[in-house]
C-alpha cells in the first residue's frame, strides 16, 4: 500500500467512526446499535495499517468530534471507543489466537476507562469512585417525589426507595468491579461485533472465539475467592469500609461473574444438546440473568462443573 493511498484509506475509516459517534450520540434508542458499530472501523485501521498512522487516524476523528460535540465528547470517543478500536485491530495483527486477543483487549479497555473516568472527573467534578451519599439520597427523594405527586405512595413505594438509595450507595464501593465487568462485556462485543462487519465485507477478520458453550475457566480461580472471603473477614472488622473490606468485595463480584458465566455456558451446551432453538436458548439465559434465584442456581453449577467437568460427565 502507498503511502497516499494509506492516508487516505486512514482518513476514511476515521471519517466513518466519527459518523457513527455523531449517530450514537444524536439517536436515540438506535444510538445503542450505532455505538456497537462505532469500534469496527477502527479495529479495520488497527489491522491495516502500522500503530503510528492508525494512531494519527484516531487522533484526526477525535479533533472532528471535539470540533462539533466538545472536549467532553471527544474525550468518551478517544478514551470509550478509540484506543479499544485500535488496540484490537493492532493485536489482531501480531497474534493468531482470538482468546489472547481479548485478553490484551480486555486491559486496553479498562486502563483506557480508568483514564477516562479520571479525566471526566476533572472536567465534570463527578468523582465516581466517591459519590456523596447526600447528593444519592436527593436522587432517590426527587425520583419518588414525582411517583408521590402521581398519587403512588405507600408502604411498598417506601420499601422500594430504601432499596434503591442502599443500592446506590452500594455502587461507589464496587465501582471496580463493574468497571472490570464494562470493560470485558463492551472488549467482548467489540470484537464479536467487528468479526461479522470484516467478514460481510471481505476484508481481513480477526481470528474466531470459541463456541460460548465450550468456554471453561481454571480451578485456580478459586484461589481468588478463598483470598476475597480472606480480605473480607479482615476488613470486616474494623466495622466500616475500609480497604481490605473493598477489595474483597470486589474481587469476591468478579469471581462470582466467572462461576455465574460457566454456570450460563453449561446450561447453553445442556440446551444445545437437546437441540433447543437458538433463540429460545438465548431467551432462557437472559431469564436466568434478571431472575436472581436463577441466578444463584447457575453461578453454583458453574462451580459444579470447574470442579466436576459435568460435561464429560453427560456424555458418558
Amino acid at each position: 500500500m502507498t503511502q497516499t493511498k494509506s492516508l487516505v484509506e486512514s482518513s476514511l475509516l476515521a471519517g466513518v467512526a466519527v459518523v457513527l459517534f455523531l449517530a450514537s450520540y444524536f439517536l436515540p434508542v438506535v444510538g445503542i446499535g450505532f455505538s456497537l458499530l462505532c469500534p469496527a472501523p477502527l479495529v479495520v485501521l488497527g489491522m491495516r495499517h502500522d500503530l503510528q498512522k492508525a494512531t494519527l487516524g484516531l487522533v484526526v476523528a477525535s479533533i472532528l468530534i471535539l470540533l462539533i460535540l466538545g472536549p467532553v465528547g471527544a474525550l468518551f470517543f478517544f478514551l470509550g471507543f478509540g484506543v479499544l478500536g485500535v488496540g484490537l485491530g493492532y493485536l489482531a495483527r501480531k497474534m493468531d489466537s482470538g482468546v489472547e486477543i481479548i485478553l490484551y483487549g480486555i486491559l486496553i479497555s479498562l486502563g483506557s476507562k480508568l483514564l477516562l473516568m479520571i479525566l471526566a472527573s476533572r472536567l465534570t467534578g463527578v468523582n465516581p469512585f466517591s459519590l456523596d451519599p447526600g447528593e444519592m439520597q436527593q436522587i432517590v427523594d426527587r425520583i419518588f417525589l414525582f411517583y408521590e405527586e402521581k398519587g403512588l405512595g405507600g408502604q411498598n413505594l417506601s420499601e422500594v426507595r430504601e432499596q434503591l438509595y442502599n443500592s446506590l450507595r452500594m455502587i461507589p464501593l464496587i465501582f471496580p468491579a463493574l468497571l472490570s465487568v464494562a470493560s470485558a462485556v463492551d472488549c467482548y462485543l467489540s470484537y464479536v461485533v467487528s468479526r461479522v462487519i470484516l467478514k460481510r465485507v471481505g476484508s481481513s477478520t480477526l481470528p474466531p472465539l470459541p463456541s460460548f458453550s465450550v468456554w471453561r475457566f481454571p480451578r485456580s480461580i478459586f484461589w481468588a475467592l478463598l483470598v476475597s472471603v480472606l480480605l473480607t473477614i479482615i476488613g470486616a472488622r474494623g466495622g466500616t469500609w475500609n480497604i481490605w473490606l473493598k477489595i474483597g468485595t470486589n474481587l469476591r463480584l468478579l469471581v462470582n461473574m466467572v462461576f455465574l458465566l460457566q454456570g450460563l455456558s453449561l446450561a447453553w451446551w445442556f440446551l444445545s444438546l437437546k437441540k433447543v432453538h437458538s433463540l429460545i436458548r438465548g431467551s432462557m439465559i437472559v431469564l436466568v440473568l434478571f431472575i436472581p434465584f436463577m441466578s444463584q442456581v447457575a453461578l453454583l453449577l458453574g462451580i459444579i462443573d470447574m470442579w466436576f467437568d459435568l460435561r464429560h460427565r453427560i456424555r458418558r
